[in-house]
Formats: C-alpha cells, sequence, structure tokens
C-alpha cells in the first residue's frame, strides 16, 4: 500500500481556495477535494499497524487553529516546479505535530525524508517549460490570509496510482487532545 499522513481541509477551506486551482497550459493543479497538508510520506508499505501505533503518538497534542497565507514555489519562484501556499497562523503546532509523528515512524522502522518539515499546501506542479504560467497562477494568488480551520485531527491516506492520477482514501483518523 502507499501510505502517507495528512491534515486534511474542511470542505469550506476546500471551497475558498478553489478558485485558485484553475486549469492552465503550464501547471497541473492539485484537485481540490485532494487538498491536504501532507505530515509524512511512508511510500509502498504493508507496515500498516505500525503506522497505526506511531500515529497514537500525537494523541496529547492539543488542537490549534491553522491560518493559510502566502505563496511560493519550490525551489524558488525563478525556477518553480511545485506551487504551495504558505501558512501563517498555526505554523508551530503543525511542525510539531509532524516532528512527533515523524519521529515516532522513524521508532517504528521507517525511512522518511531527511529534510526538514517546512509547512505548505502543494496546489500544483509546474509541466516543462510552464515557469511563466507558474508564476502568473501564484500571482493571482491574494498574500493576504486565504482561510482558517481549526486543525482537530490527522489522518492516514491511502494513494492509489492510477491513469487519471491519484486516487486517496482515508484509512482511520486520529484526533488531538
Amino acid at each position: 500500500m502507499r501510505l502517507f499522513f495528512a491534515l486534511q481541509l474542511p470542505e469550506s477551506v476546500k471551497e475558498r481556495l478553489a478558485p485558485f486551482l484553475r486549469a492552465t497550459e503550464g501547471v497541473s493543479f492539485t484537485r481540490v477535494e485532494q487538498l491536504h497538508f501532507t505530515l509524512a510520506f511512508l511510500g509502498e508499505t504493508e507496515k500498516l499497524e505500525d503506522a497505526i501505533a506511531a500515529a497514537q503518538t500525537v494523541a496529547d497534542l492539543p488542537q490549534f487553529e491553522l491560518a493559510i497565507e502566502g505563496r511560493g514555489a519550490f525551489p524558488s519562484l525563478g525556477r518553480p516546479r511545485v506551487l504551495w501556499l504558505g501558512v501563517s497562523e498555526g505554523k508551530t503546532p503543525l511542525c510539531e505535530l509532524a516532528d512527533k509523528l515523524c519521529t515516532a515512524l522513524r521508532q517504528s522502522g521507517f525511512k522518511l525524508d531527511d529534510r526538514p518539515f517546512k509547512p505548505h499546501l502543494t496546489i500544483g506542479r509546474v509541466k516543462p517549460r510552464g515557469d511563466r504560467d507558474a508564476r502568473r497562477a501564484l500571482e493571482a494568488v491574494p498574500k493576504n490570509e486565504l482561510a482558517r480551520f481549526a486543525a482537530r485531527e490527522i489522518a492516514l491516506v491511502q494513494s492509489v496510482l492510477g491513469p487519471n492520477g491519484a486516487k486517496h482514501t482515508v484509512l482511520r483518523t486520529f484526533p488531538l487532545k
């Protein structure tokens, strides 16, 4: 199974972000129903029970408010490959959540990305020669706060790749305190 942990967005937040995910020739935008903050990508694994056990460690972390604000690109605006929205309020508890989860997953034997967690919401991937379209798409996103919600739980998600893109299914949720 191809698995990852995510902080899901409420439907009302997805609706507020939908206008910024309009089709453009040079960018493949994330489908609105799949918007989420990735906390840990496990990849292909059969260690479902180990993943569930590791996620139990976040149950003592408190719920928090998260505000989506800011925009950018990885690796840079000059050479955009991934477009993202940022986090203003809630950045510290989101990082603490990801760090605690990833520590428990590593202790359970999962091999995770070694780069430090950077809170971001991936909204699109830039196609070859789509740099100009990517910059235009980002410029269309207001710099001010776009949405806000209460982060109450994380989800373990299965991703099945297919000819029409990935299909995401939430296998289990883990509430925060």
